[in-house]
């Protein structure tokens, strides 16, 4: 198949009969589309179960069968795709989309010239109550295990899972729902840093990766992590932070919303789950989660310098009322409570896989845990500045020994990087790609900076590491893989899978920004990812991990919207600090800019 590349739409041309699946959400559904008129599979948000599998769209003209041999183009955008068939001088064309929070799919169908058409949507791998409405000039429906439509020229439907849908009323509305889906595309800004159409498609369809996983139900307010982990929503506060950074310059409202469903997940304590669900139950406490917290409510203030997010006040799982600014507060000072005296958090017990790598058991000072926690010191430092000089003080002193203990424990002098983790059985010095922190929060000094990006080139870039010996794939999540009989987990204890290797398309861009930040090329880490997917697996949405050792996991992952991100940003770096913040410490705090 012929891929291509225009205002940020995908577009791919080929055979009727090939498939072209597209994974698109609204608040209440996820489908993926099969390119060729049909549903792969239609789930329900927040809700266990696939209710439609293989729904395939079979064409008849004049009676024939639509030749599957037949030229297709697909363009692909946002939520929904076309798809338009041609066979001798009949074109066909088929338009599929989810509105933003409605649980239908829509369908326009359109000929260039009258005639008999015939179009059946196969539902043997169904359950039976979907309701359906259309415009056409004769349907019927098969004890829901077909859709027959006749058309003479064009025609629009409307289906969905559940005997309460009004699916009459939506086919009324058909005009504002696509209205909306298209204004919503079109509302996207795409940077000039976006200079070629490949790289405005892969603009586009990293802000739907973000855009298409926002939930709201009822007090949840939120980002799931992607399409298909949604049964409960639930929302975590490492995904949620890296899918927000695409949003800062287009929907700052649900950066905010974010922030206040993760306050509701804060424990009594202070500890912070992995993630808050729509029930808001408690998950087990994270060594990463509560510097996530503080880290995006710094940014947010940071960046649009909205101080009020300080003073809204969450009914979470504490008995009374607290701020956003006093849960800060109570998150990060529970925190310190992991300290030694080195200044870094101790990952205790043999066992412990609480952090992003939750296939994998790192334990004691893990790298990417110190790096967190520094920089949710600093930014600790500068929320308390706006209004407690004594506090604020505190946790930049403790900020300084955090970082110089990073850079004197944890770095590799003579491997030119920081390593893995370290504690009193063993010392893993592979490099990990999520030691790249260190250079975005400004950890590392110019001289570390410069020997770290040169190592996650030559090594994690595996264009440039043969000992992969998987051929070029993108920029790994680690090299060489783990040692160990025991510290690996589930799929991770295969090399380049999952945390042991496989690429992560989020972690990639990171990458990119901390080489475009320093003036490096950063086009391989920013655009692998999405080269991968689409030439060699047929991906049209981002994913959440993959290697040439794995099934691809997870598509429309919400945090692999970082590529967006990047681009965004590619000028200014987002980590540094504002005039506005600076501008409301006190005076006796204004310590050197971050990073």
């Amino acid at each position: 198949m012929k891929r291509t590349y225009q205002c940020g739409r995908i577009f791919v041309s080929g055979q009727y009969r090939d498939n072209v699946c597209y994974d698109v959400c609204s608040n209440d559904v996820h489908v993926c589309f099969d390119g060729k008129g049909g549903i792969k599979e239609y789930s329900l948000c927040n809700q266990s179960g696939c209710m439609i599998r293989d729904c395939t769209m079979t064409i008849f003209i004049d009676g024939e069968r639509l030749d599957d041999f037949c030229f297709k183009k697909v363009k692909l955008a946002g939520r929904g795709g076309t798809v338009t068939v041609k066979s001798g001088e009949t074109q066909i064309e088929i338009c599929q989309f989810v509105a933003p929070s409605k649980q239908a799919v829509f369908y326009e169908i359109k000929t260039n010239k009258p005639g008999n058409y015939e179009f059946v949507l196969d539902f043997i791998h169904a359950q039976n109550e979907f309701r359906y409405a259309t415009d056409a000039v004769d349907w019927y429906d098969d004890e829901n295990l077909a859709l027959y439509l006749r058309v003479r020229r064009n025609a629009r439907f409307v289906l969905s899972y559940n005997t309460m849908t009004n699916c009459k009323w939506m086919l009324t509305e058909f005009n504002n729902f696509k209205k909306q889906v298209d204004d919503e595309i079109r509302s996207v800004k795409i940077p000039r840093s976006a200079k070629t159409e490949k790289e405005k498609a892969i603009y586009l369809s990293g802000v739907f990766s973000a855009l298409e996983n926002y939930r709201e139900s009822g007090s949840f307010k939120g980002f799931v992590a992607g399409g298909r982990f949604d049964a409960p929503f639930r929302s975590y506060y490492r995904d949620s932070y890296w899918t927000v950074l695409c949003l800062y310059r287009y929907r700052p409202d649900l950066i905010r919303n974010q922030i206040l469903t993760l306050a509701r997940g804060v424990e009594e304590y202070g500890d912070c789950p992995s993630g808050v669900t729509v029930d808001f139950h408690p998950h087990c406490n994270y060594y990463d989660s509560p510097s996530f917290f503080i880290m995006a409510v710094y940014d947010y203030i940071n960046r649009l310098g909205d101080f009020s997010i300080l003073d809204e006040t969450v009914n979470g799982k504490i008995a009374y009322l607290k701020t956003v600014y006093d849960y800060c507060l109570l998150v990060i000072d529970r925190l310190s409570e992991y300290e030694d005296e080195t200044g870094l958090i101790v990952k205790s017990g043999r066992y412990n896989r609480r952090d992003w790598t939750d296939h994998v058991s790192r334990t004691g000072y893990v790298t990417y845990v110190e790096l967190l926690y520094a920089r949710a010191l600093y930014c600790a430092s500068r929320i308390a500045g706006t209004r407690d000089e004594k506090r604020a003080r505190r946790y930049y002193e403790m900020y300084v020994r955090t970082k110089n203990a990073i850079n004197k424990l944890l770095w590799d002098e003579e491997k030119g990087y920081y390593i893995n983790f370290r504690n009193k059985d063993c010392t893993e010095d592979n490099l990990s790609v999520d030691t790249v922190l260190a250079v975005l929060f400004g950890i590392s000094d110019e001289k570390k900076t410069e020997r770290l990006l040169d190592n996650v080139e030559t090594l994690l870039e595996t264009r440039n590491n043969p000992m992969t010996r998987l051929g070029e794939f993108g920029v790994a999540s680690v090299y060489p893989c783990y040692r160990g009989i025991d510290r690996c987990f589930g799929q991770s204890r295969q090399n380049y899978v999952q945390h042991n290797g496989a690429v992560w398309p989020y972690w990639s861009a990171l990458v990119a920004y901390a080489q475009a930040l320093n003036g490096r090329d950063c086009s391989y880490a920013l655009t692998s990812p999405f080269d991968w997917n689409v030439n060699k697996r047929g991906n049209y949405t981002p994913v959440k991990c993959y290697s040439p050792n794995t099934p691809d996991g997870l598509p429309l992952y919400a945090a692999s919207s970082d590529v967006a991100f990047v681009y965004d940003w590619m000028d200014e770096n987002f980590f540094l600090e504002k005039q506005a913040v600076w501008n409301r410490v006190a005076p006796e705090n204004k310590h050197t800019a971050a990073p």
